[in-house]
């Protein structure tokens, strides 16, 4: 059954500012560079900072989805997420259930890479084997990085929707919609 047309909804240009500057971060810091190079650090710091930079912006000046209240799963998101890929309805703006759930697991996983890879280089993070916690968080990354970019071209697909283009620059419907009334509780 075709879905029906989707808003033409837009992220807002912080949060795609914060999007793109960690996504380059990590693709650098986990394909192009090298360990233990002077861009490989000042590149981690960066992606930390992108983060800082988004819970900052979502606590303080953001409006509806960029909130991050809004970023908090709750029941009601992953029935409404079974519904509309089911029935093929056109993505509503901001995040699914399990999308949410994802937001919070990339930005634990780059904050953790982060700091393992800034604690394996002082003597306690040497002695107690952070360069292997490292490893294992870079490992992780690029897990939830291949599953969310799996999920988007799904989703994309199944709901005949474009993604990617909320996050690129256009115009569109602000962040700034309007919340749904079962959300309307968390802003």
């Amino acid at each position: 059954m075709p879905s029906r047309k989707a808003d033409h909804f837009r992220w807002d240009t912080l949060v795609r500012l914060t999007h793109w500057s960690l996504a380059a971060a990590c693709i650098s810091n986990l394909w192009l560079n090298e360990a233990g190079e002077e861009w490989h650090e000042w590149l981690g710091y960066l992606a930390m900072t992108a983060i800082g930079l988004r819970l900052l912006w979502g606590l303080t000046l953001a409006k509806g989805y960029a909130r991050l209240c809004a970023l908090i799963p709750r029941g009601e998101d992953f029935h409404r997420q079974a519904r509309e890929i089911g029935e093929r309805l056109p993505a509503t703006p901001g995040h699914h259930g399990t999308g949410k759930l994802a937001v919070w697991a990339l930005w634990f996983t780059v904050l953790a890479t982060g700091f393992t890879g800034w604690f394996q280089n002082t003597e306690l993070g040497f002695g107690w084997g952070a360069d292997e916690w490292h490893i294992w968080c870079t490992w992780a990354l690029q897990g939830l990085i291949g599953l969310h970019l799996t999920a988007l071209l799904l989703t994309s697909w199944r709901q005949r929707s474009n993604l990617l283009g909320r996050m690129l620059p256009g115009r569109g419907v602000s962040v700034a919609s309007p919340v749904p009334q079962d959300q309307q509780s968390l802003h």
